[in-house]
């Protein structure tokens, strides 16, 4: 006796405009943002968010903006929502449709293995040049730069996302 092939529904970026919640789109499935991220969690993005804005405001010919929990839309059945955001380029939709130059994702129980896992590899291909990944348990920081489509280690004292924008991160704020 054969068994029936197991039906895993497809979906678009129509069905997921419906949805209630908190929900990513990665390749035409659902997957659940949640729980919602613990008080801990939001502080040091809260603060993260601060310390790249600060860096950012530093530089006068820098036009990139910070941007916390937004859409980044990649395809018809793909859609992220990373932590923090840094974009180089103008938004002319109310979502992201490139590649930002910086995504920073701080670590939950819930989403940590897709983090480190699918999110790292996927930021990667699609041409995301920095990637942080925030520990707010261990107070670490990895950062990674984009290398022919994969990420290596990168050094966290100095960020070059565009010309005449750097971001040097003074982690102690952080951890609050």
């Amino acid at each position: 006796m054969s068994s029936a092939p197991t039906y895993l529904p497809r979906y678009t970026t129509t069905d997921y405009e419906l949805w209630e919640g908190d929900w990513e789109l990665w390749d035409g499935h659902a997957v659940a943002m949640s729980p919602a991220p613990n008080v801990r969690h939001q502080r040091v993005a809260k603060q993260l968010l601060l310390a790249i804005q600060d860096q950012l405001d530093q530089h006068q010919d820098c036009h990139c903006e910070v941007l916390y929990e937004v859409d980044w839309r990649i395809k018809d059945d793909t859609v992220f929502r990373p932590d923090l955001v840094v974009v180089c380029e103008p938004i002319e939709t109310p979502w992201l449709e490139k590649p930002p130059s910086l995504i920073v994702e701080v670590l939950s129980p819930s989403t940590e293995k897709n983090d480190r896992g699918y999110k790292r590899k996927r930021y990667a291909e699609l041409g995301v040049g920095h990637y942080l990944v925030v520990d707010p348990e261990a107070q670490q920081i990895e950062t990674l730069q984009s290398v022919d489509h994969t990420y290596q280690p990168a050094e966290p004292t100095e960020l070059t996302l565009n010309d005449g924008c750097t971001i040097n991160l003074d982690t102690a704020s952080i951890w609050i």
